[in-house]
């Protein structure tokens, strides 16, 4: 009976572990605290009536020659992964960025919050589609994995280096929602320690003022009340370029900010 009993209870530990999330927080990053990319206000934020507002319209650029795009020759999961993968870190068209995230600071009150606050971030081919996004605090982030293998998607606080929240998935088509990652403003490093070369980013903002650049490097900031603001960058390649800007009410604002090396 003993034999009996020992052999279920290996059989029972062999099978696959379900789909889960983990919230319990682990350093897995360098301990030194680091400059917060994308720093918390301080301010509690609240939506305001808005009786005159302006846009701002820009571009997000690069000065000088893009770095060279990182070859990974991989010899794991290959069948789902591929043999080789181009780690694209800097889109762009010419001096223009795509994927860069761009916010105000200083701004305490106006429109309301996004009242959908459900994000997706989904492993394709070993990589995280989309690699760069912003959101919201207070947000659930939906993990899904679309490859017929084991991922663990390890969200980690850039400032802190300690993790958020780690989601494991062992099969095409799996989704798990956390709220964890979402939970604080800040900027979210996000990796897989069973593929080592996939990588993304969440920004995560306690206000509205915030978007990423479209594929020709262009961004909108819609409603914005009138008055001086500092206007913000950050990409993944280049950190963070900062500029200010004096928005009007009823007319747009044109703003652009470049990287120089």
């Amino acid at each position: 009976m003993l034999l009996v009993a020992l052999s279920v209870c290996a059989q029972s530990c062999s099978e696959a572990k379900p789909q889960r999330v983990e919230h319990v927080p682990m350093a897995v990053a360098a301990p030194l605290r680091r400059a917060a990319a994308i720093p918390r206000s301080g301010v509690r934020y609240h939506a305001a009536p808005l009786t005159a507002i302006g846009r701002i319209k820009g571009v997000v650029e690069f000065d000088g020659v893009p770095p060279t795009d990182t070859v990974v020759h991989l010899t794991d999961d290959v069948d789902v992964c591929g043999q080789t993968l181009v780690d694209v870190s800097v889109d762009h068209r010419g001096p223009r960025l795509a994927s860069a995230v761009v916010w105000l600071t200083g701004i305490t009150a106006g429109k309301h919050l996004p009242y959908a606050k459900r994000y997706d971030i989904t492993t394709v081919s070993c990589r995280l589609v989309p690699r760069v996004q912003a959101a919201v605090v207070g947000g659930t982030l939906n993990v899904g994995n679309a490859d017929q293998t084991t991922h663990r998607t390890i969200f980690i606080r850039q400032e802190t280096g300690v993790a958020l929240a780690t989601v494991q998935e062992t099969e095409a088509g799996a989704v798990v929602p956390t709220t964890a990652v979402l939970a604080m403003a800040g900027l979210v490093e996000i990796r897989c320690d069973q593929h080592p070369w996939t990588h993304g980013w969440i920004a995560v903002f306690d206000h509205p003022y915030f978007t990423t650049t479209d594929p020709n490097g262009a961004f909108t900031i819609d409603s914005v009340p009138p008055g001086r603001y500092q206007l913000s960058a950050w990409h993944e390649r280049f950190g963070t370029v900062r500029d200010s800007v004096t928005v009007t009410a009823g007319q747009d604002v044109a703003a652009s900010l470049e990287f120089r090396k």
